[in-house]
């Protein structure tokens, strides 16, 4: 769910339930233990109380 979780009815409408290489087109620059950046941003897996999705190729269409 973390690199590829979607929400479970919308898919990538809410990226709030986005895991880390869905929410954006750029190439991964670093990953760490709990985060993936993108240039100037940052995907962080440790966020208390993050909702979690299903697998993108789980979602309904």
């Amino acid at each position: 769910m973390d690199l590829f979780g979607v929400h479970p009815t919308i898919g990538v409408v809410r990226v709030d339930y986005c895991g880390g290489l869905i929410i954006n087109a750029r190439r991964v620059e670093a990953i760490g233990d709990t985060w993936i950046r993108y240039g100037n941003q940052t995907f962080r897996r440790d966020r208390p109380g993050r909702p979690v999705g299903v697998p993108l190729w789980q979602a309904v269409r």
